[in-house]
């Protein structure tokens, strides 16, 4: 070295440096200063829930896609004859998970149920089918007797 006073220079020079870095870290937070702002009135501005979903709303990546319509399926059901009856057959129905949205401690799922969109919570019921618990990856919605497991698509 060429000269010890460089050196001690640049050496008080770091403690410094890294003394503020440890007081940024290790000090205690300032209270924050109070937010001054003119008052409002309130009765004017209309209040805004942030916890809303719309539905129904159009689908920006379908445009120019034309939506089927409900009307255009047609469903003929031939009836049995007159003496015999017609076995019970279980009807084929679309369970669908869309999200979940959770706001004020409430959960509301979101699910399409035979093309249909419904917002359940635990224990309501829609289109027949109850919902009767959920876990992490998926729900348990219940329809005479038969429990239905349905995939979470939140994951």
């Amino acid at each position: 070295m060429k000269s010890r006073w460089t050196t001690y220079l640049l050496l008080a020079a770091v403690v410094a440096v890294w003394g503020v870095v440890a007081w940024r870290i290790l000090a205690p937070a300032r209270p924050a200063a109070p937010d001054v702002r003119p008052a409002i009135d309130t009765s004017a501005v209309p209040q805004i829930v942030a916890e809303t979903l719309r539905l129904d709303y159009p689908d920006p990546f379908l445009k120019g896609v034309a939506a089927p319509t409900p009307a255009a399926r047609s469903v003929v059901r031939r009836l049995p004859p007159a003496g015999k009856a017609e076995p019970k057959r279980r009807e084929r129905v679309q369970l669908s998970h869309l999200g979940t949205v959770s706001a004020g401690g409430q959960t509301l799922h979101i699910l399409t149920i035979g093309g249909r969109q419904y917002e359940l919570s635990l224990r309501d019921t829609a289109a027949g089918f109850r919902l009767t618990g959920a876990d992490r990856d998926s729900l348990y919605l219940e329809r005479e007797g038969t429990v239905y497991g349905v995939k979470r698509c939140d994951e």
